[in-house]
Protein backbone atom coordinates (compact mmCIF):
# COMPACT_ATOMS: atom_id res chain seq x y z
CA UNK A 1 0.00 0.00 0.00
CA UNK A 2 1.46 3.21 -1.38
CA UNK A 3 1.92 6.28 1.10
CA UNK A 4 -1.23 8.47 -0.45
CA UNK A 5 -3.59 5.04 -0.08
CA UNK A 6 -2.43 5.13 3.72
CA UNK A 7 -3.26 8.44 4.35
CA UNK A 8 -6.31 8.34 2.37
CA UNK A 9 -7.66 5.30 4.13
CA UNK A 10 -6.57 7.10 7.46
CA UNK A 11 -8.32 10.10 6.43
CA UNK A 12 -11.63 8.39 5.63
CA UNK A 13 -11.86 6.53 8.99
CA UNK A 14 -11.37 9.84 10.86
CA UNK A 15 -14.26 11.41 8.64
CA UNK A 16 -16.55 8.69 9.12
CA UNK A 17 -17.88 8.09 12.33
CA UNK A 18 -19.15 4.18 11.98
CA UNK A 19 -15.57 2.25 13.34
CA UNK A 20 -16.48 -0.97 12.44
CA UNK A 21 -18.68 -3.68 10.58
CA UNK A 22 -20.58 -4.45 13.51
CA UNK A 23 -21.59 -0.35 14.06
CA UNK A 24 -22.54 -0.79 10.75
CA UNK A 25 -25.15 -3.72 10.39
CA UNK A 26 -26.70 -2.28 13.59
CA UNK A 27 -26.91 1.38 12.44
CA UNK A 28 -28.53 0.33 9.12
CA UNK A 29 -30.88 -1.64 11.15
CA UNK A 30 -31.41 0.50 13.77
CA UNK A 31 -32.39 3.82 11.16
CA UNK A 32 -34.41 1.28 9.41
CA UNK A 33 -36.76 0.71 12.85
CA UNK A 34 -36.53 4.43 13.65
CA UNK A 35 -37.70 5.91 10.05
CA UNK A 36 -40.59 6.27 11.26
CA UNK A 37 -39.17 8.14 14.46
CA UNK A 38 -40.97 6.13 16.69
CA UNK A 39 -39.08 3.08 18.44
CA UNK A 40 -41.16 0.38 19.97
CA UNK A 41 -40.34 -2.54 21.91
CA UNK A 42 -41.09 -5.31 19.27
CA UNK A 43 -39.12 -3.21 16.64
CA UNK A 44 -36.04 -3.55 19.30
CA UNK A 45 -37.18 -7.09 20.16
CA UNK A 46 -37.32 -8.19 16.16
CA UNK A 47 -33.97 -6.43 15.44
CA UNK A 48 -31.86 -8.32 18.62
CA UNK A 49 -33.74 -11.53 16.93
CA UNK A 50 -32.26 -10.75 13.63
CA UNK A 51 -28.61 -9.68 14.56
CA UNK A 52 -29.10 -12.87 17.37
CA UNK A 53 -29.56 -15.19 14.13
CA UNK A 54 -25.98 -14.24 12.59
CA UNK A 55 -23.36 -16.34 13.11
CA UNK A 56 -21.21 -12.98 12.87
CA UNK A 57 -22.86 -11.36 15.72
CA UNK A 58 -22.29 -14.72 18.78
CA UNK A 59 -21.17 -12.72 21.67
CA UNK A 60 -21.23 -9.03 20.66
CA UNK A 61 -23.22 -7.13 23.27
CA UNK A 62 -25.64 -5.06 21.58
CA UNK A 63 -26.09 -2.45 24.03
CA UNK A 64 -23.43 -0.25 23.12
CA UNK A 65 -24.02 -0.10 19.37
CA UNK A 66 -27.69 0.78 20.53
CA UNK A 67 -26.58 3.67 21.93
CA UNK A 68 -24.15 4.90 19.45
CA UNK A 69 -26.67 4.17 16.87
CA UNK A 70 -29.15 6.59 18.37
CA UNK A 71 -26.39 9.24 19.16
CA UNK A 72 -24.91 9.11 15.35
CA UNK A 73 -28.07 9.06 14.43
CA UNK A 74 -29.33 12.07 15.71
CA UNK A 75 -26.20 14.05 15.24
CA UNK A 76 -26.27 12.82 11.92
CA UNK A 77 -29.12 12.52 10.40
CA UNK A 78 -31.03 9.88 9.23
CA UNK A 79 -29.64 9.40 5.75
CA UNK A 80 -25.96 10.92 6.28
CA UNK A 81 -25.65 8.21 8.80
CA UNK A 82 -27.01 5.25 6.75
CA UNK A 83 -24.37 6.05 4.53
CA UNK A 84 -21.50 5.88 6.91
CA UNK A 85 -22.45 2.59 7.93
CA UNK A 86 -23.25 1.65 4.71
CA UNK A 87 -19.55 2.31 3.69
CA UNK A 88 -18.62 -0.40 6.35
CA UNK A 89 -20.38 -3.53 4.65
CA UNK A 90 -18.74 -5.74 3.21
CA UNK A 91 -19.23 -6.55 -0.37
CA UNK A 92 -20.53 -9.81 0.22
CA UNK A 93 -22.84 -9.03 2.99
CA UNK A 94 -24.86 -6.29 1.27
CA UNK A 95 -27.66 -8.22 0.24
CA UNK A 96 -27.92 -9.77 3.23
CA UNK A 97 -28.37 -6.74 5.10
CA UNK A 98 -30.29 -4.93 2.68
CA UNK A 99 -32.91 -8.10 2.87
CA UNK A 100 -32.72 -7.16 7.26
CA UNK A 101 -33.25 -3.99 6.95
CA UNK A 102 -36.32 -4.44 4.35
CA UNK A 103 -37.41 -7.20 7.09
CA UNK A 104 -37.56 -4.30 9.88
CA UNK A 105 -39.03 -1.64 7.84
CA UNK A 106 -41.46 -3.83 5.89
CA UNK A 107 -42.55 -6.31 9.20
CA UNK A 108 -46.22 -4.16 9.33
CA UNK A 109 -47.16 -5.15 6.01
CA UNK A 110 -46.95 -1.64 4.86
CA UNK A 111 -44.72 0.70 3.55
CA UNK A 112 -44.23 4.81 4.43
CA UNK A 113 -42.89 7.72 2.44
CA UNK A 114 -39.91 7.64 4.57
CA UNK A 115 -39.79 3.95 4.91
CA UNK A 116 -39.66 4.64 0.69
CA UNK A 117 -36.57 6.89 1.26
CA UNK A 118 -34.70 4.28 3.35
CA UNK A 119 -35.20 1.54 0.73
CA UNK A 120 -33.76 4.07 -1.98
CA UNK A 121 -30.88 4.94 -0.13
CA UNK A 122 -29.94 1.51 1.35
CA UNK A 123 -29.91 -0.17 -2.16
CA UNK A 124 -27.96 2.92 -3.74
CA UNK A 125 -25.40 2.95 -0.94
CA UNK A 126 -25.03 -0.73 -0.84
CA UNK A 127 -24.94 -1.19 -4.47
CA UNK A 128 -27.35 -3.69 -4.57
CA UNK A 129 -28.29 -4.74 -8.60
CA UNK A 130 -31.87 -3.31 -9.32
CA UNK A 131 -33.11 -6.50 -10.26
CA UNK A 132 -31.71 -8.42 -6.82
CA UNK A 133 -33.73 -5.15 -5.09
CA UNK A 134 -36.76 -5.73 -6.95
CA UNK A 135 -36.56 -9.02 -6.02
CA UNK A 136 -35.58 -8.91 -1.87
CA UNK A 137 -38.36 -6.38 -1.98
CA UNK A 138 -41.07 -8.69 -3.87
CA UNK A 139 -40.26 -11.79 -1.26
CA UNK A 140 -40.34 -9.80 2.10
CA UNK A 141 -43.72 -8.14 0.62
CA UNK A 142 -45.16 -11.59 0.23
CA UNK A 143 -43.26 -12.65 3.24
CA UNK A 144 -45.02 -9.84 5.53
CA UNK A 145 -48.20 -9.47 3.72
CA UNK A 146 -50.97 -9.54 6.32
CA UNK A 147 -48.98 -8.92 9.19
CA UNK A 148 -51.14 -7.30 12.10
CA UNK A 149 -49.95 -4.05 12.77
CA UNK A 150 -48.25 -3.14 15.90
CA UNK A 151 -46.88 -6.02 16.90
Amino acid sequence: MSLSEKFEEKNNAAENPVTSEFEAWVGILYSCISADHQITDSETATLSRLLHSKEKFIGIDFAPLYAKSFNLRTELGQLKYISACCELIKKEDRETVFALALEVLLADGTLEKEEKNVIEILSNRLQIDTGMASKIIEVIFLKNKGNIKGI
